[in-house]
């Protein structure tokens, strides 16, 4: 028996042989125990006894996968944390995610929660290395160095994860169109930073900042706007010209998947199965890996979702956007948890694979501890 399973921590699928024990997340580094959620100490024992009805360890994990065991995150840690519901423990095949309803009832209460304090801030307003102009694009990557774009000037900045300044770079103007605007960035598993830069997504080596290629658009075909990346390499982007606005799903080298026709977006983001979120004014929509819309939420008289805009995604598939009300976090299936008290992303924000919350507002970046999410 072998299977995918998906990573607590940032979602990506993992590769199951039937056997092991335990499994490595290639991408965010931390090692796995998957365990039967709602299995009793004795029917764990059994199943992983060679004698245990001849079942061995290929029945610790169930058809969606219910409890994990994260080992060496921190020192001497061990954490267990909810991925999903799960069904009987005695199924044997394996699901990458849990279902998604669709288009799920949102609820029109609000959750209120404590103020969030920001664990440090940085940044601060200028044209000099360190300091930034109108910014308004960040990623992270698994090590939380930060990366932040001013929207055009066409500089990108690289910061550590304290907060201090690493290296600075230019990026060259649009080719086709001169145009030098900088809408959104993402930094893939491989350490290569990609930025959508109108005309083309221009790719750069984390480490120091030198470009290793892109992928060029033109204005006939593909002229890009948003980029988000999953696990795996995949991408997804906009074509945003002449009026129209699509959908673009590419493989990992910038190959043309599927094009979906008249799918703009204020904000975009993927999990770590591949789904794409997208959102148009009050509306979030969810896209699979083949094009299909899996679900969609949100609607104009939905505070929660009124004109939404910033979008991300963490390891357990809660749905963070940037609305008029405030950072709002969605589980899943589109059902509105809370507001984020304290936080303030008017231009955008990141999650990084740890859990924390990078948001960049008045060029300043603040970091927050978001802490559990149902």
């Amino acid at each position: 028996m072998t299977g995918t399973t998906l990573c607590p921590r940032c979602g990506a699928p993992i590769p199951w042989d039937g056997q092991a024990k335990t499994v490595n997340c290639p991408y965010c580094k931390i090692v796995v125990t998957p365990m039967v959620h709602g299995a009793s100490p004795r029917q764990v024992a059994a199943m992983r006894s060679p004698s245990g009805g001849g079942m061995g360890v290929g029945c610790i994990i169930a058809a969606v996968v219910g409890l994990f065991v994260l080992v060496g995150v921190g020192v001497g840690a061990v954490v267990m944390l909810r991925a999903g519901a799960s069904t009987a423990s005695s199924a044997i095949s394996i699901s990458i995610a849990p279902p998604m309803p669709t288009i799920p009832a949102i609820s029109g209460t609000t959750t209120s929660g404590t103020k969030l304090v920001a664990t440090r801030v940085f940044g601060e307003e200028g044209d000099g290395a360190g300091q930034l102009s109108d910014a308004r694009a960040i990623a992270v990557d698994m090590d939380e160095n930060v990366y932040v774009a001013d929207f055009d000037t066409l500089r990108v900045q690289k910061f550590d994860p304290t907060g201090k300044f690493v290296w600075i770079i230019s990026v060259p103007k649009d080719e086709v169109g001169s145009n030098k605007t900088i809408w959104q960035m993402a930094v893939d598993t491989k350490n290569v930073l990609w930025v959508a830069r109108t005309g083309g997504l221009l790719k750069y080596a984390t480490g120091d900042g030198k470009a290793v290629g892109q992928v060029k658009g033109n204005y006939e075909d593909m002229y890009f706007k948003w980029v988000a990346l999953d696990p795996l390499g995949n991408i997804a982007t906009t074509h945003d010209a002449r009026g129209d606005a699509d959908l673009l799903l590419l493989d990992p080298n910038g190959k043309l998947k599927k094009r979906l026709k008249n799918k703009e977006a204020h904000g975009l983001a993927m999990d770590g199965s591949g789904n794409v979120y997208r959102s148009e004014d009050s509306v979030i929509e969810v896209v699979d890996t083949s094009g299909n819309v899996k679900s969609r939420f949100g609607s104009k008289k939905d505070k929660h979702t009124s004109s939404v805009s910033s979008l991300a995604i963490d390891g357990k598939g809660h749905i963070f956007a940037e609305t008029s009300e405030g950072l709002n976090v969605f589980d899943q299936g589109g059902a509105y948890i809370k507001t984020l008290e304290g936080v303030r992303a008017s231009r955008s924000f990141a999650i990084s694979t740890k859990g924390n919350l990078f948001a960049l507002d008045n060029n300043k970046i603040s970091v927050f501890a978001i802490g559990a999410l149902p």
